[in-house]
């Protein structure tokens, strides 16, 4: 069979997996709000029948305030059916508007709108003035404002951050103390993975967080790390073993990697250079110590030790 049928064959039946999986969360939704309305709306609905027609008899307020609560709970659960329909279009149509990030938007968007226009229906069907419904906005929006600051701080931090995408889903990041892979962006933190191998040891940043402390992105793809290696007790032929050094790390791997010696008031360090994933920088780091260790006649790891950060110490 041909690769390019294959390939066609593979994606087809991606795309009907991902069909699958959405008629199903749109099932289980429409399968609750159909039991919402035989069990809450349609009773209530006939209990205001049955009090018109003077079946039941009950003070006109009852009357007014449960037609109210069926007006509100009809207007938010076709709104509910609307987006349960119609929300996996919306990036889908907009598909190349731009990244996950921005599409994630753009739902958040659709789905506030749509609620909006709900709550105005239901102003509208209660008889409520446009300029009451403006008065009573204002003080939700006031006492919202008040109430929920940290929220509203935390929602509009979600927006910078979605909109001038300082780093994207995926990216390798550093913020503080924490670093890793970013998993998901949401409207009060953002999910950083230390190790995206493994499961259940991500850590939840707030958003906030983000507008106080700078943030170092790595990228998908590898980015440049350094460490200083520091001898104690200068080997004979120095120049020759560092070119060793330079053949060793391109053998095994590592072509963009760049020795040169240098010093400073802690004596005379080998700088190295070198490219790595977030994933691997750990690893190439200890490869390519290993690898000066042992052109510098060093038997043992334990004869290296942590300096700084940046910096190991070793005696000949």
């Amino acid at each position: 069979m041909p690769i390019s049928t294959i390939l066609r064959k593979k994606r087809a039946d991606e795309a009907l997996n991902k069909v699958k999986v959405k008629a199903g969360t749109v099932n289980k939704a429409l399968n609750k709000l159909i039991l919402l309305f035989l069990f809450v709306i349609l009773p209530l609905q006939g209990a205001i029948i049955a009090i018109r027609l003077e079946y039941i008899v009950v003070p006109e307020l009852i009357l007014v305030f449960l037609e109210a609560i069926v007006t509100i709970m009809v207007s938010y659960t076709i709104a509910t059916v609307f987006l349960k329909l119609t929300i996996y279009l919306v990036p889908e149509r907009f598909g190349g508007a731009g990244s996950q990030e921005e599409k994630i938007l753009l739902s958040k968007a659709y789905v506030a709108f749509i609620y909006a226009l709900s709550t105005l229906v239901v102003f509208w069907q209660l008889g409520i003035d446009t300029r009451d419904i403006a008065i009573f906005l204002g003080l939700i929006a006031t006492g919202f404002a008040f109430a929920l600051r940290d929220i509203i701080f935390s929602y509009f931090a979600w927006f910078i951050l979605l909109t001038k995408k300082p780093f994207k889903i995926g990216d390798y990041i550093e913020i503080g103390d924490e670093q890793g892979m970013v998993k998901h962006i949401g409207l009060f933190y953002v999910v950083v993975d230390p190790t995206p191998s493994t499961y259940e040891d991500y850590h939840k940043i707030p958003n906030k967080v983000f507008l106080e402390k700078a943030i170092t992105n790595h990228g998908k793809g590898k980015f440049k790390l350094a460490f200083d290696f520091y001898i104690k007790d200068i080997p004979a032929y120095l120049d020759e073993k560092v070119e060793s050094i330079r053949e060793k790390a391109r053998s095994a791997g590592y072509g963009d990697a760049r020795f040169h010696l240098d010093s400073d008031k802690d004596g005379l360090k080998l700088i190295t250079e070198y490219k790595a994933t977030f994933e691997s920088k750990e690893k190439a780091r200890h490869h390519l110590i290993c690898i000066i260790m042992e052109e510098m006649g060093i038997l043992t790891p334990e004869a290296a030790k942590v300096h700084e950060p940046r910096k190991v110490r070793y005696s000949l």
